[in-house]
């Protein structure tokens, strides 16, 4: 069980994680595309861009949700989409803000809950999976854990099979089943967490930032 011969260092793990930067420039010159008279997208940039770039965190964007509902959603939304994203995506998310905002403060997600987000305009299961756990949501009732291609590819890998059994049932599922892949992953994550007393922050961090480099190197790695 790899988790188990790495609990040590998902434990000390202090550093701040999931953090991402991009150009305050770049979001200026998309949201200028916009026809819209909306400035809450120009004023959070106003408040948390430093002069040249935006810098976050996923501990950061969980306080400002905390602080500000609909702050906070702005702030996923920048830190999610780090490499920008489509003028017409964009322009339907600034239009459809007070419905995510309102969508957003739903405590527990559903399955209706998710695929509401999920239909909103450039946002797939990694980047809801982001939201929901910078804005410290569940998914029936467990803990949303952060899932993208690295962590996949990690998982779906043999060495940690032990440790991801619902995962095993769906290897290379994750794009036809992105929705049953992400309820496995989070059955899997939430039974480690109990198993070991640690958190989903924990967990989701590790295989992001320290398991591919743990994978022995005769071991090949799944297709995501």
């Amino acid at each position: 069980m790899a988790i188990h011969a790495h609990l040590h260092k998902i434990r000390e793990l202090k550093t701040p994680t999931w953090i991402t930067s991009s150009r305050k420039d770049m979001w200026l010159g998309l949201l200028e595309r916009l026809n819209t008279q909306d400035r809450a997208f120009h004023r959070f940039l106003d408040d948390y861009a430093t002069d040249d770039d935006i810098t976050l965190a996923r501990r950061d964007v969980r306080n400002i949700f905390a602080q500000d509902a609909a702050t906070g959603v702005i702030a996923t939304i920048f830190w999610s989409h780090a490499r920008g994203m489509r003028v017409n995506a964009l322009s339907l998310l600034v239009r459809d803000l007070p419905t995510l905002i309102t969508l957003m403060s739903v405590a527990d997600f559903r399955n209706d809950e998710l695929n509401e987000l999920l239909a909103q305009p450039g946002i797939s299961v990694p980047t809801a999976s982001k939201m929901l756990s910078a804005c410290g949501k569940t998914y029936c009732g467990m803990p949303a854990a952060i899932i993208d291609d690295t962590i996949i590819q990690v998982i779906e890998n043999s060495t940690f099979a032990s440790d991801f059994p619902n995962i095993a049932e769906l290897r290379n599922k994750s794009r036809s089943r992105p929705v049953p892949y992400y309820e496995a992953y989070l059955r899997d994550v939430s039974a480690l967490c109990e198993k070991y007393d640690i958190t989903s922050d924990m967990i989701d961090r590790y295989l992001a930032e320290y398991a591919l480099g743990n994978i022995p190197q005769n071991a090949e790695l799944q297709s995501a």
